[in-house]
């Protein structure tokens, strides 16, 4: 149940951002915001975490991004990360993050099922009292707030999305 509504918030989100003039299927690098590794702490900015789930043998990693203005989508072009959509949902449904799962696991033309294994998208600010919680909104459409922080687990086949939560607690802050 909770994986059909995940696939229909970024579906939803998916045909929200290909009108004219959206994002093609793979972010590119931005310099326009500064970065840093690790979770913001008190500068003004958001927190985006990555955990790539248990058999990838990657670490969760977390990247601060200064000042930033934009959708979830847009923040991993702001962190520098590549991010794939499917050909259905280019810029609605992630497939793959940071080249995880490989394109001979996931060649990404059709959103992933549960036997091959998913991304997850979860929210925390301050306002969710500092924990994760499952996005009730795509990453196209949702938008961050400063001082909240976005992560991502990849979820392993079997795993339920909404108990596989991210391997590293988030820290929101309130900003000024």
């Amino acid at each position: 149940m909770v994986l059909v509504a995940l696939v229909a918030v970024v579906a939803i989100g998916g045909l929200i951002s290909t009108i004219p003039g959206g994002e093609s299927k793979k972010s590119s690098t931005s310099a326009a915001y500064l970065t840093h590794d690790g979770a913001c702490s008190d500068e003004k900015g958001v927190s985006l975490v990555i955990d790539f789930g248990s058999s990838s043998n990657r670490s969760v990693q977390s990247t601060c991004v200064k000042n930033f203005k934009g959708t979830g989508w847009q923040l991993f072009a702001a962190a520098n990360l590549a991010v794939t959509g499917t050909d259905e949902f280019p810029t609605g449904f992630v497939c793959r993050i940071a080249d995880w799962p490989s394109v001979a696991k996931q060649p990404c033309t059709s959103t992933p099922t549960n036997a091959q294994g998913t991304w997850a998208y979860f929210v925390a600010s301050v306002s969710t009292h500092n924990s994760w919680q499952f996005s009730g909104q795509g990453a196209a459409t949702h938008r961050p707030g400063c001082g909240s922080v976005e992560g991502w687990r990849f979820v392993e086949p079997g795993e339920s999305a909404s108990a596989a939560l991210p391997r590293m607690s988030p820290t929101p802050f309130g900003c000024n």
